[in-house]
């Protein structure tokens, strides 16, 4: 009975070794032997270790297991220098910096397969310049020994470990930006501009500095994406604008903005700042003209002129402005058109319209305008009708002559309010 408890006991020991090496074990249990001694040997890297005051950026730090075999092996070499479960954190204690990643998982991590990972890290803008010690903490578990031969009993021994690792960060004073002075003509469905200033709040001076703007927000349509901006010496500014065409569609709301910095360095080498960003309004969307009639009032069975003054709306000035009048019984309109050759930005200007009441109900009745015109890119647009309230009031009585000259003007209205609207839409 106990040499059936030792052969159960040794089959179960045999099975616990295998499982805890992992895939590997599986292949090289087919020959039925492990001997192998060794630990992991885990060293960490920070291929750039550079930051800038005043951001905040990522920091990718490499973890390489170099390996430590004993003896054994070598085949089995990978189940004593395996680091399993490894997770890290950074500690910048006594530093300027503050980590803002907590702690990660890397996983397994093998002799000859290094990993990176990355932390989010904040510098702020009155940070020491010079290099600053931090510490990359980490631990893990291994197999620091395992055997399996014939006439010995299997057996392994686990281990874990917490190590600690120091790497130097270098806070510089190199050439960075920031946006200042911002102002935003965009509006819905116009053109307009971004302006404002980048100012180099580094140390250094930066040459041949370009702004770049490369957004992919819909409905917004860049016609630069990248604005040079000469020389910036340290502590000065320079100007900038970005000329943008806001499609009808965008949204009237604030928008944030990346505007990374293209630059030599003091060495001549091209370096980039992709911290700088803003926020920008975008106005809503607004007629291209105002419209309104001198005198809106005409008596029934009656003819007259109607005086509109006109005021272009935009901040540009438009040419071949051509106002269309447009009106149902009981109004009509024999001299519906209008021709202004061009409007500045604000400017007014009066045009005037025929405009015939037949006999009806005295009360409020509508007229729309519609006006083609070109913008200053020479695109043909034609706004929305403007809807404008025509007072009719009650004709005062008048004889048989009355009476006919307002037969006469409803005639008028019924074989003139047609044709004409759909005249103009077919030009």
């Amino acid at each position: 009975m106990s040499r059936q408890l030792s052969m159960r006991t040794a089959l179960i020991l045999a099975s616990i070794v295998l499982l805890s090496i992992g895939g590997a074990g599986v292949g090289l249990a087919q020959s039925g032997e492990l001997d192998a001694q060794g630990s992991p040997d885990i060293e960490v890297y920070i291929p750039n270790n550079e930051v800038t005051p005043g951001s905040e950026t990522e920091l990718t730090v490499q973890f390489d297991n170099d390996g430590e075999f004993i003896r054994g092996n070598e085949a089995d070499r990978a189940y004593v220098t395996t680091a399993r479960s490894v997770v890290t954190s950074l500690d910048a204690d006594d530093t300027p910096i503050t980590v803002k990643t907590g702690e990660k998982s890397i996983g397994e991590l093998p002799e000859s397969t290094p990993k990176e990972v990355t932390f989010n890290v904040e510098i702020p803008d009155d940070a020491e310049i010079g290099s600053h010690e931090i510490d990359v903490d980490f631990e893990y578990s291994y197999t620091s020994k395992v055997e399996n031969a014939p006439g010995l009993r299997p057996s392994q021994t686990s281990q874990s470990r917490s190590k600690s690792k120091e790497i130097k960060i270098k806070i510089t004073d190199d050439a960075r930006f920031r946006v200042t002075e911002i102002d935003s003509t965009l509006r819905v469905g116009e053109d307009g501009d971004i302006t404002g200033e980048i100012e180099n709040v580094g140390g250094e001076d930066a040459t041949n500095a370009e702004v770049q703007f490369p957004t992919e927000a819909e409905n917004l349509f860049p016609q630069e994406t990248a604005v040079a901006v000469g020389d910036i010496e340290a502590g000065e500014s320079a100007e900038f604008r970005i000329p943008i065409e806001v499609g009808s569609e965008a949204e009237a709301v604030p928008k944030r903005f990346d505007l990374p910095v293209s630059f030599r360095d003091e060495n001549g080498i091209r370096q980039t700042d992709d911290d700088p960003s803003f926020l920008a309004d975008i106005a809503a969307e607004r007629d291209a003209f105002t419209i309104e009639a001198a005198d809106r009032s005409i008596t029934a069975g009656s003819s007259t002129t109607v005086d509109f003054t006109i005021t272009n709306n935009r901040d540009e000035t438009v040419t071949d402005i051509e106002p269309k009048l447009f009106a149902d019984t009981p109004l009509s309109s024999s001299n519906d058109e209008a021709f202004v050759q061009s409007l500045d930005a604000g400017e007014s200007t009066t045009i005037s319209f025929d405009l015939a009441a037949s006999a009806t109900t005295p009360k409020t009745y509508p007229v729309t305008v519609d006006i083609r015109y070109r913008d200053a890119g020479g695109d043909s647009q034609i706004t929305d009708s403007y809807r404008l309230p025509i007072d009719v009031s009650q004709a005062e009585e008048g004889g048989l002559l009355g009476s006919f000259g307002t037969i006469i003007v409803s005639i008028i209205s019924l074989l003139t309010v047609g044709g004409g609207y759909v005249w103009y839409r077919n030009q």
